[in-house]
């Protein structure tokens, strides 16, 4: 994590309320446990003192965030949670979403970061936070590429059908761009199955010389994979160390795109995200 992030957190933790933050853990901790629990447990669980526990309970449950049984005194979510979380599936923005992920993503490693989603043979960059250092790289958004080229495609084909996979090889070939090209079919299978196991794909001057990427898969609510997450910048700051832990975070947020895309109403999304694609990236 780079000095900027470090400073940025540090300075979001100065305007929590400590009251507030205490509530929202225990929305979590009962969410977490997935049953209901008296003041006991969840003392013992958050290790904070009884009263203040209580008190916090008393307060949720006053406006409906939890429920308390009279008969078992133990608590579990409320009722009121629903339409809380009803409202915010209604109002969902999926592209103000991933562009606070991306933004994450940037400020953890000080690098670009790119949002791309799938469009039949190809990947295209629909949304981008450019890194703030003096030398980046700035791919454009519509780029887009074949799903052989770049880690945002490979990371889209380790999660796709092998015969499949065989099928778009074929007809897009494994031209070399670098030295470091992999431009023969059994390496690049060998490619994936690395890919499939660390749960990200890398670049390493495979398509430009001087530029390391690496990415993440998104999927959808049917578990297809859609899209990716990427950090990509110059080699030189981007060494093997540093692109395994771009490459786990990478996943993280990857992962919580996916949340969302589950969250979206089928019939909000549609049958083919690629209808979505605009210019300027997604709207739904």
């Amino acid at each position: 994590m780079n000095s900027k992030s470090k400073t940025k957190k540090k300075n979001d933790f100065a305007y929590i309320v400590p009251a507030v933050d205490r509530a929202a853990r225990i929305l979590s901790l009962l969410k977490d446990k997935g049953r209901s629990m008296t003041i006991a447990e969840v003392t013992e669980a958050t290790r904070w003192h009884k009263s203040s526990v209580h008190k916090i309970l008393v307060t949720l449950n006053h406006h409906g965030l939890l429920d308390r049984d009279e008969n078992t005194k133990q608590y579990s979510l409320g009722i009121a949670l629903i339409g809380y979380g009803q409202f915010a599936m209604n109002h969902l923005d999926i592209r103000q979403e991933v562009n606070s992920l991306l933004n994450e993503l940037s400020d953890f490693s000080g690098e670009t970061a790119n949002f791309s989603i799938i469009n039949g043979k190809h990947v295209i960059i629909t949304q981008s936070v450019e890194s703030q250092g003096d030398l980046r790289v700035v791919p454009p958004i519509g780029t887009m590429d074949p799903l052989t080229r770049k880690s945002n495609g490979k990371v889209i084909l380790a999660a796709l059908p092998e015969s499949q996979v065989m099928n778009l090889v074929q007809q897009a070939g494994l031209p070399a761009f670098t030295a470091k090209s992999i431009t023969t079919l059994q390496r690049f299978m060998k490619e994936l199955e690395t890919v499939r196991a660390k749960g990200y794909a890398t670049d390493f001057e495979e398509f430009q010389e001087g530029i390391h990427a690496v990415s993440a898969p998104v999927f959808n609510a049917d578990g297809q994979v859609i899209g990716s997450l990427s950090i990509v910048g110059p080699s030189f700051r981007m060494n093997k160390e540093q692109m395994h832990l771009y490459g786990e975070e990478c996943i993280k947020k990857a992962k919580r795109v996916s949340e969302l895309f589950r969250l979206l109403p089928q019939k909000k999304l549609g049958s083919d995200i690629a209808d979505y694609l605009k210019p300027d990236g997604l709207r739904f």
